[in-house]
């Protein structure tokens, strides 16, 4: 009976070990503690290595006694093999840390960043949206007066003029969303945008001949309760444009990864960041290394519009997000 029951709960934490890999199948990546546990990816590949490697190691110093223990064994090598199913995760979403390439004609260059309310100073920005070719800023926790600077650095550095719009939800610059955009996509107009904490905001070409451009920044799964409710709501707000607007651009700081349910129902819509190959490198917390933490930036596209050239995971500054720059192309 011992032993039966032994084996029933080694299966039950092997189970509950395989459906770390993909908990949004199953509802539960909106739910704490599963939403903050497989947006670090990263760390369950360190944790189930650890754990089977040293279950592992328990095992084969056992044999080397004379004792078999196949519960055991057989759990060691579900760990082992669940770290590296997270581990082909973000392998498959891409590790790459590649230059972007140069533009091809007629491609948007877009350029997501969070600044940390000045972490990343005007010129630093400036700086890395001109190296990048930029034609599309989307500055979470930026105030209007930091986007007005960073327009009019850009402005000297490359000689186009930017059009700014911004909202502001709190006193606060982590409430306040700014959106820059070249004049040479044409003229753009604010529009009413998602209802998110932190503002969103929303731009629409005058001659209808661009994309339409949505700047993000829902609430943070940081705590149970109203701000968990806030993120989903949020992150729902923030992903309906993809779902009914054929040709939009959203993007931004989603405090979310690709394996929360929210930001797999996303319509037509495609993440630039996993098309071209550096999904899997974190964009926060950027004091850690690049493939430690969560990508949580992201630029979503339409792809049955729009083709990813290339994207590329930026250090800039002092804040605690990297950038994220994606260059698309009309099909």
């Amino acid at each position: 009976m011992l032993k039966l029951l032994g084996w029933v709960l080694t299966l039950a934490l092997a189970a509950a070990a395989v459906l770390t890999l993909d908990p949004a199948r199953l509802g539960l990546s909106t739910s704490i503690p599963v939403t903050q546990a497989i947006a670090m990816r990263p760390y369950l590949v360190a944790g189930f290595v650890v754990l089977g490697g040293v279950l592992l190691l328990g095992v084969l110093l056992a044999a080397l006694l004379g004792r078999r223990w196949p519960r055991r064994t057989a759990l060691a090598v579900v760990l082992l093999a669940v770290g590296a199913g997270h581990a082909g995760v973000l392998w498959h979403r891409g590790l790459g840390d590649e230059p972007l390439p140069a533009a091809q004609d007629g491609a948007v260059t877009v350029l997501t960043l969070n600044t940390l309310g000045g972490g990343s100073s005007p010129e630093q920005v400036a700086d890395a949206a001109d190296d990048a070719g930029a034609d599309v800023l989307v500055l979470p926790e930026t105030s209007a007066d930091s986007a007005r600077a960073i327009a009019e650095g850009l402005t000297e550095r490359s000689g186009t003029a930017f059009q700014l719009f911004v909202e502001r939800t709190g006193a606060w610059d982590s409430s306040s969303t700014a959106l820059l955009v070249s004049e040479e996509l044409g003229e753009y107009a604010q529009a009413p945008a998602p209802t998110t904490a932190h503002g969103a905001v929303r731009a629409e070409p005058v001659d209808g001949s661009g994309p339409v451009l949505v700047g993000v920044h829902p609430m943070s799964p940081h705590a149970p309760g109203p701000a968990m409710e806030r993120w989903r709501t949020d992150l729902e707000a923030v992903t309906e444009p993809c779902r009914s607007e054929p040709g939009v651009v959203v993007a931004g700081d989603f405090n979310a990864t690709l394996d929360h349910a929210p930001m797999r129902d996303i319509g037509s819509c495609v993440d630039a960041s996993a098309e071209a190959g550096v999904g899997g490198v974190a964009t926060w917390p950027a004091h850690l290394p690049r493939l430690v933490g969560a990508h949580i930036d992201h630029v979503l596209v339409d792809g049955d519009v729009y083709t990813v050239d290339a994207a590329a995971v930026l250090e800039v500054g002092a804040s605690d997000h990297r950038a994220v720059v994606a260059r698309i192309s009309l099909k």
